[in-house]
């Protein structure tokens, strides 16, 4: 298959137009070749979107808001003895997520129970000194020894059952009756399960993850930006996810970058689509005005192209534009992109198609006279 590729320069070389870029754009080239050539290499075309004015792309990832997600781990060295839920499973508060068993929990709940006798007895001794010392009998400084034990004795009590409540575990109701040191652990949110430890009988440490919860009724995106992106962002931006049909609202902007020189912003989704917990999405980014920040770019200059369709050719990106006798590599100024897509600025007729698939191909012919 003989393929002949001509050369020729940029009309606006020849008319004396600024480039965006500091270096000279390469030479347009034009790649020659018929319909049945196109085929063999797997090029096919769509025809040239136009970009919505101030649209930016980005990727992100599907969370819930803080405190609506949630891990229940072990709370003490033990097993997981038996599962009442599984993945998927909606739950309320207060729902038995399992039942735990741990040696450490018969210590903590007869430490509970020791503290609390001890309270009753301190309880009684003090009311009985105070008896005896109204009849006379005994000195105050007695009264003051029984008083100071009973307050002992209630912080010990105090203290065994925040323990045994920040375990999280219930040690009554049906599903409790299975021996001193096992108890129920119980979901702190209504949600949904969306992931369970299902070995049971293996032994865990202390602070495994067992499960974990999420209120999913409302979710929110973790969104990646570069620096320059985030400037042109603000709280009330539209986002919008065109492969989920799902939409949000921009709510948070990070106002500085992290290592590497990225920001962050956050969205609550208005319109949930088909959105799930954890996926990564591309999302496109309404921003608002610049307030002199940056270039707006001209009016019916801007197109949005699928990401693969851009190639990189002597540091510059380029896509390939159809014309009647095959392809012409054109130079584009990339103003933002994602995994999917990408929105490029460059002067081209409005009916224009460009190559979506075989970008390899095309690329190689470039590379063949080189």
């Amino acid at each position: 298959m003989a393929f002949r590729t001509v050369f020729f320069l940029a009309c606006c070389a020849s008319a004396g137009m600024p480039h965006v870029n500091a270096q000279p754009a390469p030479a347009l080239r034009e790649l020659r070749m018929d319909a049945k050539q196109q085929s063999a290499l797997g090029v096919h075309t769509a025809r040239l979107s136009p970009a919505q004015g101030g649209l930016l792309l980005a990727s992100a990832t599907v969370t819930t808001p803080p405190g609506k997600d949630i891990s229940i781990t072990a709370p003490y060295a033990g097993q997981l003895s038996r599962v009442l839920v599984g993945l998927g499973d909606t739950v309320r508060i207060g729902t038995g997520l399992g039942l735990f068993t741990s040696p450490m929990l018969g210590e903590a709940r007869r430490q509970w129970r020791e503290a609390s006798l001890e309270a009753q007895n301190t309880q009684a001794a003090l009311q009985r000194d105070q008896t005896l010392l109204e009849e006379g009998i005994i000195p105050a400084v007695r009264l003051q020894l029984s008083r100071n034990k009973h307050e002992a004795a209630q912080a010990a009590l105090q203290s065994s059952a925040a323990e045994l409540a920040a375990s999280g575990l219930r040690f009554s109701g049906p599903d409790a009756n299975n021996g001193y040191a096992t108890g129920v652990l119980q979901s702190p949110i209504s949600g949904v399960v969306i992931d369970a430890f299902t070995s049971v009988g293996q032994r865990v440490e202390a602070g495994t993850v067992l499960f974990k919860l999420a209120d999913t009724r409302q979710l929110q995106l973790d969104i990646q930006l570069s620096g320059d992106k985030a400037a042109r962002l603000k709280v009330g931006d539209t986002v919008s996810i065109p492969s989920r049909q799902a939409q949000g609202k921009i709510t948070g902007v990070s106002p500085s970058l992290d290592a590497g020189q990225s920001a962050k912003a956050r969205a609550l989704v208005t319109q949930r689509g088909d959105l799930r917990i954890g996926e990564g999405v591309s999302v496109q980014l309404q921003a608002g005005l610049m307030n002199g920040k940056g270039s707006t770019p001209a009016s019916g200059s801007t197109w949005s192209v699928p990401a693969r369709a851009i190639s990189q050719w002597q540091g510059q990106s380029m896509i390939f534009v159809a014309n009647a006798q095959g392809f012409t590599a054109q130079p584009v100024r990339l103003l933002s992109s994602n995994d999917d897509s990408a929105v490029v600025e460059v002067q081209l007729p409005a009916n224009s198609q460009l190559a979506i698939t075989g970008i390899a191909s095309l690329r190689a012919l470039l590379q063949k006279d080189e």
